[in-house]
């Protein structure tokens, strides 16, 4: 089985390329050239094995056509997330959406036609209240920011098109590079807000599952679970209490006045994506664990200095 994999070396696409790899699977890597993927490429292959990489850009056509031919499937995963997709609007559209759109006008001259897996959000449900029922698949689109409407264009061209697919709406799942310099926005998304968490080696595994899985034409809600559902003040100060900066008062964080004053987030039925692909491994504790795994010796050195991070970084805070 050969495999295409785009935006291989971030974050949910480094989970998916150990998953594909742990299966045999014959993998081509396509994702930009820079210091970091370069680092990230030579880790890889050191720690899991031999795989292709094709360096190039994915609003280039020109660039994809050496990486999207003889392939059984195409993963998909290319793209600027927020904050960037705000702050660069125009940069994101372009490899957000002509970039998919470049894929598929290619994938679509292979025959026979390859499996499209396109990892979409959980975002694109628009803002959701606490007394909102849990996320289903087919509940109605919102698109709110650049982001969203990115990805509402995106599931729409795929179901447009002719190759099979798969689209799977992902919850949050952060990387474990994080530093102490917290973005402020964190204080923007309402204390009560109910997040899923859903690890990036389990997206990597739903990812890698779906190739061979009977998911074709279905959208499918990728999230931890029912032990990865919490509120947004549980889950930053999870982490925050990890790095050693300690916790943030509710106070610091938007009241809501209305339903438009929410968040993008919620929890999900995922019963029917776990039945299909398995993939519900890892809990938010294992990624707590693996940040204080990661930030080593420097965890003491934040903890040292956390009183005076914690408040600079309410001083962010519009509410506080």
């Amino acid at each position: 089985m050969k495999i295409l994999l785009t935006g291989a070396f971030g974050n949910i696409g480094g989970s998916t390329l150990v998953a594909l790899q742990e299966k045999n699977y014959e993998i081509k890597c396509f994702d930009i050239k820079n210091k970091t993927n370069q680092k990230k490429q030579k880790v890889f292959m050191s720690e899991f094995g031999e795989f292709d990489t094709i360096w190039g850009d994915i609003t280039s056509i020109e660039s994809l056509k050496e990486v999207v031919h003889d392939v059984d499937c195409i993963i998909h995963l290319s793209a600027i997330i927020p904050p960037m997709s705000e702050i660069q609007p125009d940069v994101a559209k372009k490899i957000n959406v002509h970039g998919t759109r470049n894929i598929l006008e290619l994938a679509n001259h292979i025959d026979p036609k390859p499996k499209l897996i396109f990892p979409s959000s959980v975002s694109t449900h628009g803002p959701r209240n606490p007394d909102s029922f849990p996320i289903r698949a087919d509940d109605l689109l919102s698109p709110s920011d650049n982001y969203t409407h990115h990805k509402v264009k995106c599931e729409k061209m795929i179901k447009e098109s002719e190759l099979p697919w798969t689209i799977l709406r992902v919850a949050a799942s952060p990387s474990l590079v994080i530093t102490s310099k917290l973005d402020p926005f964190l204080f923007e998304i309402p204390w009560n807000q109910k997040v899923e968490f859903v690890h990036s080696g389990d997206v990597g595994r739903a990812c890698a599952n779906s190739v061979e899985a009977n998911t074709e034409q279905k959208v499918l809600l990728i999230g931890g679970g029912k032990k990865c559902q919490m509120i947004y003040g549980d889950f930053v100060n999870g982490v925050t209490e990890s790095m050693g900066i300690g916790k943030f008062p509710s106070t610091a964080f938007r009241i809501p006045r209305s339903n438009n004053d929410w968040y993008y987030t919620d929890w999900m039925d995922t019963n029917k994506s776990q039945s299909l692909l398995n993939y519900q491994t890892l809990t938010y504790e294992d990624y707590l664990n693996e940040l204080k795994k990661h930030l080593g010796v420097k965890q003491y050195i934040i903890k040292l200095f956390g009183p005076l991070i914690r408040r600079q970084i309410l001083k962010h805070s519009a509410y506080y």
